[in-house]
């Protein structure tokens, strides 16, 4: 089958990613798509990987437990008068209860919404008045701001939990706050049945998550993700690394530091339940220190986190940690991953999704080509490699060995190849997102005249809005199906892209980060980028503010956080030259700032949105003169 992709009204082209996919072994399609709903993952990983589970304070809960409290949980729920389509709403961290949860609600035929318990009791406040759920499970640590959400929304009943609930610490009842509505976790897993509820899913049109989300317009939004969203995106995520996830299915462990309530983190859960994987649960993501022990400890080959992370583990000094990293949510600035190779011996591929798809929609996988030697070298492996009865050969015998041991032998390895290539002088990586996932429809809109973009267009360096649809699509934003996409169902990006002749796609900017410059575009994240090689500065972010000079026109900001052992070398002159000499004079920042800390969302990604404010209100009329 060869998939074409229509660009514009005249024209049809072959994807000019399909040679990337011949040569990783990546399928052009994975059409058709099964239609059972979400929680057929746990319940299949339950009989296919008995012995393999979730970690959390180094206890493993296996798979089979878990299928069996999310039974009972979602026995409880439906008890509790919740019909078919009712929301239940999650305060929970990265943990045993959120899986138990999300897989729980999805037996009982309802619907999750995942929230941060970042959040402020305001902004949940708001989410709970759109969504109106039923029934509430939060930390014990959350019990006032659940009272409160309670008092004031549609909460009418909550589950109460501690995270060592599951650990070996486990609290008393008699340490946990009770209220007049309120119902112990383990109270129900100690009496409800664990009998799998007998509900019938519609998977195309029924919703699995109502995930909220900045939106592509900036405003919260609760986009409507269906079991097929979820499920299609999962098998997208697995089938465009090729032939290694058959490999290790069900064999190796991933380690997981991301917020499960956030897109990213919820796809990387059910990915990795998907494919049967031991998951090491870090309840906080801003904790390096627990995520350098529980990498030490059970030596995880995969990882799947944010840049953030991979920069706060580079400044730990780790060496020979031959992980394969997945980094996402925020652009991978390009000397992280020289860093990372360098200093702890593994490799990060870059991914792109936005909430709308799931989140899933693209992936780069030159590290894993880097780590085998080049393109040849993959193609030798996937003729060698690329028949089921060698593929399946390879995993029975992985499978005979603990993930622990194949994790530190797949270290050892890893670190091996990179310093031999490195050595070799094949050390190359430029900032990319990669190639979309299998079905994975993509349009290019030039930002200056609207009109679709074609491949020659692209390849001849034009850079436009991506537009996506696919399979893992959302069905639209909260509660009107079709909201927020376009006529031909695609939805907007808001991304500024670029494409090279392979068609691997390049985040240039944010549109609402692009800054205008007297008619001029600078693309903030370019700046940043090339603000991150500077030996002095540790963090940067690059926003435009209103130019009171010219009407229509913005001036430059930077903000800085130098490295603690370079605050000497950090000064405006020193940084202006150095732009100087890469960048267009009209983008070179007029106003640097030096800052002890850069802003981070929830999720560890660079808040531009506050850094902006905080231009705003720091900078005055007469300082852009």
């Amino acid at each position: 089958m060869i998939l074409k992709q229509i660009l514009n009204p005249f024209q049809s082209q072959i994807l000019p990613w399909l040679q990337t996919y011949k040569d990783f072994g990546i399928p052009e399609t994975c059409r058709p798509y099964p239609d059972i709903p979400v929680n057929a993952l746990l319940e299949n990983a339950s009989e296919k990987y008995s012995d393999n589970g979730l970690i959390q304070f180094n206890q493993k809960v296996s798979y089979v437990t878990v299928n069996d409290h999310a039974n009972r949980m979602a026995n409880f729920f439906l008890s509790m008068g919740a019909d078919k389509g009712d929301r239940v709403a999650t305060i929970l961290p990265t943990s045993v209860q959120f899986v138990v949860a999300d897989y729980a609600i999805s037996k009982a035929g309802l619907v999750h919404i995942p929230c941060n318990s970042l959040e402020s009791q305001g902004s949940l406040e708001k989410k709970f008045e759109q969504g109106t759920p039923k029934i509430l499970v939060c930390t014990s640590d959350l019990i006032e701001i659940a009272r409160y959400l309670c008092e004031q929304t549609s909460v009418q009943t909550i589950v109460v939990t501690h995270l060592h609930d599951y650990g070996k610490e486990q609290l008393s009842h008699t340490n946990i706050p009770v209220l007049e509505n309120s119902v112990q976790w383990t109270d129900i897993i100690a009496q409800y049945s664990s009998g799998l509820p007998k509900i019938e899913i519609n998977v195309e049109n029924e919703l699995e998550t109502l995930l909220f989300t900045g939106g592509t317009t900036g405003f919260p939004k609760g986009c409507m993700l269906s079991h097929r969203n979820i499920y299609a995106n999962c098998i997208q995520s697995l089938a465009v690394l090729g032939n290694l996830t058959r490999i290790v299915d069900g064999a190796i462990t991933v380690l997981l530091a991301l917020p499960f309530s956030h897109s990213y983190g919820h796809i990387a859960m059910h990915t990795s339940t998907l494919a049967g994987y031991n998951q090491v649960l870090i309840p906080d993501p801003r904790d390096t220190q627990t995520m350098i022990s529980m990498i030490q400890f059970h030596k995880p080959l995969l990882q799947i986190g944010v840049p953030t992370q991979y920069m706060n583990l580079v400044k730990e000094k780790l060496t020979d940690v031959g992980m394969i990293c997945m980094s996402g949510s925020a652009p991978l600035p390009s000397n992280t991953q020289e860093q990372f190779e360098t200093a702890m011996g593994g490799t990060i591929m870059d991914a792109y999704g936005l909430s709308e798809m799931s989140p899933g929609t693209h992936l780069n996988p030159n590290a894993i080509i880097r780590l085998i030697g080049g393109k040849w070298q993959a193609q030798l492996g996937q003729t060698l490699l690329g028949y089921s009865p060698v593929i399946w050969t390879l995993n029975k015998m992985l499978r005979m060995f603990d993930s622990k041991h194949i994790g530190s032998i797949a270290s050892q390895l890893i670190v091996a190849l990179l310093k031999w290539h490195k050595k070799a002088g094949k050390f190359h990586k430029k900032p990319s997102i990669g190639i979309p996932f299998p079905d994975t429809e993509v349009k290019i809109i030039d930002t200056d005249n609207d009109q679709i973009l074609n491949w020659d267009d692209l390849k001849g360096g034009k850079r436009g809005e991506m537009c996506l649809k696919g399979p893992q699509r959302m069905l639209g934003y909260w509660p009107i199906l079709g909201s927020g996409l376009d006529r031909e169902g695609y939805v907007h990006t808001g991304d500024i892209v670029e494409m090279d002749e392979n068609g691997f796609f390049t985040i240039v900017d944010r549109s609402k980060d692009m800054i205008v410059v007297s008619g001029y575009k600078v693309y903030s994240n370019e700046v940043d980028d090339i603000l991150h090689h500077h030996p002095a500065v540790d963090r940067a972010a690059t926003v435009g503010i209103p130019d009171s000079s010219r009407e229509g026109s913005e001036i430059v900001v930077a903000y800085i956080k130098c490295h603690e052992s370079a605050e000497n070398q950090c000064n405006e002159n020193d940084i202006r030259d150095y732009l100087k000499e890469r960048i267009a004079k009209y983008a070179i920042p007029k106003i640097i700032q030096f800052v002890d800390h850069i802003p981070l969302s929830n999720i560890q990604k660079v808040d531009k949105k506050m850094i902006r404010q905080m231009a705003l209100d720091a900078v005055s009329p007469k300082s852009i003169t």
